[in-house]
């Protein structure tokens, strides 16, 4: 008999494939030059999640791949910026574990060609992370929101070193993220936030980053396989079932698979993708296109059959 947990989170893996397009080179790239590139291109990730290697998930990566090369500026001094031209630290990393998690998902069946591309030019925007984190210092004990946007480009920066630490069977990237996620995990309140406010932090900008502080931390836990940060991930749930409003901090998805992890607080997951659904009636574009394809990836991993 089908497990009751397992059958909820079909249920949700189908409410998000529903809302996931395939016609993703709809994508378009308006404010890109020579030093930008949009973080939109990271929906390859949306792409490789049916398992196509055809040329929807070839066209969203060639640019990188094209930036990775020796003739060209060094990434360090590319912006990521978003198709309205707005830049955030945490776009980099969320625009290379997109690709990254392609790269995963299409490993049998991209082109040979494509794949030695791709294999190369993603080990030099790792490694540009790589560099990004370990020089990142972090705040001692607890986080102020004022660093939220420090920290969450750390958190993601983080996940998306474990993914890259996974493809490459690099240790180094993994351990990288596993400390970095754990002083995440150890600055949470027991109230479950993982950043402090004062009364001069903005509610909405509050919300947003311990929303995507979560999202990464839950990705985190659950293809790691790490009970503590799962737990933290938990606390942290409850949090914005009390305090927050998701969809006054963002009109993104983000964390709606940690909402759908904890039983209780689904309520609120399944109010952010209503919000994506009457935001997006053609469908989600963008960093949402990314968000939702992270979720729908976690969601399939409880989905897999077991050995």
């Amino acid at each position: 008999m089908p497990h009751p947990i397992q059958e909820d989170f079909r249920r949700y893996a189908a409410l998000i494939e529903a809302l996931v397009p395939t016609d993703t080179l709809a994508e378009t790239f308006p404010t890109e030059g020579e030093t930008a590139v949009q973080v939109e291109r990271g929906a390859v990730y949306a792409v490789a999640l049916d398992g196509r290697g055809d040329e929807a998930a070839v066209g969203l990566a060639e640019r990188l791949v094209e930036l990775s090369q020796p003739n060209v500026a060094p990434l360090s001094r590319l912006a990521v910026i978003d198709r309205q031209g707005h830049h955030r630290p945490l776009y980099r990393p969320l625009l290379v574990y997109g690709w990254l998690q392609a790269f995963r998902l299409l490993y049998e069946v991209l082109p040979r060609m494509q794949f030695s591309r791709w294999e190369e030019a993603l080990r030099a925007w790792c490694d540009l992370l790589e560099a990004e984190l370990t020089g990142m210092r972090w705040p001692d004990g607890e986080v102020p929101a004022a660093r939220g946007a420090l920290v969450t480009e750390a958190a993601w920066t983080a996940l998306a070193l474990f993914a890259a630490g996974k493809v490459f069977v690099r240790d180094a990237w993994t351990d990288l993220a596993s400390d970095a996620v754990g002083r995440l995990a150890r600055a949470q309140h027991p109230a479950g936030n993982f950043l402090t406010a004062s009364g001069s932090d903005n509610p909405e900008t509050l919300w947003y980053h311990e929303l995507a502080l979560l999202h990464a931390a839950g990705s985190y836990a659950v293809q790691a396989e790490d009970r503590t940060v799962a737990a933290a991930v938990a606390r942290a749930t409850e949090f914005h079932s009390r305090e927050t409003q998701p969809d006054h901090a963002s009109s993104q998805p983000w964390a709606v698979f940690p909402l759908v992890w904890n039983g209780s607080t689904r309520p609120l997951a399944d109010q952010v993708l209503h919000a994506v659904r009457v935001q997006h009636p053609s469908g989600p574009r963008g960093v949402s296109l990314i968000l939702l394809a992270d979720a729908l990836y976690c969601l399939r991993l409880f989905l897999r059959p077991q050995p």
